[in-house]
């Protein structure tokens, strides 16, 4: 079995890209992981779908794993095409659990290590297509940001406050307030990210000026 030493990885219910790493992530350092090179199709397997190991497979993987504190183990490993690499964990039912990029530095020298190894075909079961976005972490933020101050106008009936935002919104302006609100919820998925970011800022603003 080959192995891989000392990672980040960042172990959540989202896979994240590196540079959208945040503190407040589980933020793990990994001491030693078995590293297996695999064709591209198995990476996108585990990119997209849920994923079962063979039994086989998750019980030669299990708990060869050392995080940094030379205590912990945990049932995880390394794949990469030679072109992206993914750290994944799973539970005792051989299920992906969590999945994780790495660093781009990681990444890189992983990759390269890799191209001396043997590709291997890993046994698992592909189940059902794994929720994705193309939008960013930051978006996202500020998508749910935008629906609760959304939906406390609904109660607070700050006109002034909702007419403000509709016209910079849509640039126009608008007689209905209940309308108002439901075109700009309605509109929020439509928006490039860019506007997204205008409108949480505008928000914000509001939110500090009332202070």
């Amino acid at each position: 079995m080959n192995y891989y030493y000392d990672i980040l990885v960042n172990l959540n219910d989202y896979l994240y890209e590196f540079y959208e790493w945040e503190k407040s992530d589980n933020i793990i350092a990994i001491k030693k992981t078995p590293v297996i090179k695999v064709k591209s199709q198995t990476i996108i397997d585990f990119l997209t779908k849920n994923i079962i190991l063979d039994e086989k497979v998750a019980t030669e993987l299990m708990g060869k794993t050392i995080c940094k504190n030379n205590i912990e183990k945990i049932d995880a490993f390394l794949i990469t095409d030679c072109k992206t690499a993914l750290f994944v964990e799973f539970n005792q039912e051989g299920k992906i659990i969590y999945r994780s990029k790495l660093l781009i530095e990681d990444e890189n020298n992983l990759n390269e290590v890799a191209t001396s190894l043997k590709k291997t075909e890993i046994k698992y079961q592909t189940k059902e297509e794994l929720k994705l976005t193309k939008e960013t972490r930051q978006t996202l933020k500020e998508k749910r940001e935008i629906k609760a101050e959304l939906e406390s106008l609904k109660y607070s009936k700050n006109k002034d406050k909702c007419d403000y935002l509709y016209y910079e919104l849509f640039h126009k302006n608008s007689e209905d307030y209940d309308l108002a609100l439901e075109e700009m919820q309605d509109g929020l998925d439509k928006l490039p990210a860019s506007k997204i970011h205008h409108f949480a800022h505008l928000i914000n603003l509001t939110k500090e000026e009332s202070l």
